[in-house]
């Protein structure tokens, strides 16, 4: 199993503020729904790649003031389930 890298918001609008963010920086992201194990709520994160984004991630997300409720790492079984762009 591999290691997966979330991003985790309290809403949408947020959740979309990053992914566009990062689509435009080049760092390698999709959307995703939030995983069970991360959180109770349903909801949609976004998922990212390579560990090695989260400290240029999370600077993003300060200067731009994005809110979000945390990172989350957890193995995935198949890489491309629930997958969505």
């Amino acid at each position: 199993m591999s290691e997966r890298h979330y991003v985790l918001f309290p809403d949408v609008t947020n959740a979309q503020k990053l992914y566009d963010i990062l689509k435009d920086k080049g760092i390698k992201c999709t959307f995703s729904p939030t995983p069970r194990e991360a959180d109770k709520c349903c909801g949609v994160c976004v998922l990212f790649y390579d560990e090695n984004d989260r400290e240029r991630i999370s600077a993003l997300i300060d200067e731009n003031e994005i809110k979000i409720l945390k990172f989350f790492d957890g193995s995935a079984g198949n890489p491309e389930r629930m997958k969505f762009c």
